[in-house]
């Protein structure tokens, strides 16, 4: 255990969705040294994936007053899911919601990293370095973790917000030039799925803990 690494990585994690929050809203960035490797590429990231689309949430509502209810005292938007018939439910924060430029619903999250999320394992036969190969092998737990996240705020904003979300989405930001951003994008098929493994996880989290 590295618990210096790990508050490092939650600040580093708090500055860069606080800066993505700004951008959005028309402020300056202006990242420090420590951040700026981070920060590489996000503008023009944002700039091509938001191109015809509508912000429809960052960090909390964004030019959507009825939704001003999930906004807390502190600022913070805050969404949730509750399930009269199982008593299951959860509260979270989403980071984007955006109707992209085919009216898509997408639902956004981003991650910052010391190595590139993956969608699949290494190859054995790929040439890549000892330490890349964990990397991507670590990226894909990394990338099935978020995908569950990402199925929770989904049913959460469709319970709360009234929306349809037919995407999700991983936008990544590393210090290493060749991953410097990723994104993935899962369309509705693989969402449903998402979403399915996500109540399984729910559902065996309250069996564990009865009394939650």
């Amino acid at each position: 255990m590295n618990p210096g690494a790990a508050d490092a990585a939650a600040t580093r994690g708090t500055w860069i969705h606080n800066s993505v929050e700004d951008y959005l809203r028309g402020l300056k960035v202006i990242p420090s040294e420590q951040y700026k490797p981070y920060w590489k590429g996000v503008p023009e990231l944002l700039d091509t994936l938001l191109q015809g689309s509508r912000v429809l949430w960052s960090e909390k509502p964004f030019n959507q007053p009825s939704w001003a209810k999930y906004v807390g005292d502190d600022g913070v938007g805050r969404i949730h899911y509750y399930n009269e018939a199982t008593g299951h439910g959860y509260a979270g924060c989403c980071d984007l919601i955006y109707m992209d430029q085919n009216a898509d619903i997408v639902l956004a999250d981003f991650k910052t990293s010391n190595g590139p999320y993956s969608l699949r394992f290494p190859n054995k036969n790929q040439k890549i370095d000892d330490q890349m190969r964990k990397a991507l092998i670590s990226g894909v737990f990394k990338a099935k973790k978020t995908r569950l996240q990402l199925a929770a705020y989904k049913l959460a904003a469709e319970a709360c917000l009234g929306l349809k979300i037919t995407k999700t989405q991983i936008i990544v930001t590393t210090a290493i030039e060749e991953f410097n951003t990723q994104v993935f994008t899962f369309r509705e098929e693989e969402v449903e799925k998402d979403c399915e493994s996500w109540l399984q996880v729910l559902k065996h989290y309250y069996e564990l803990n009865p009394q939650t």
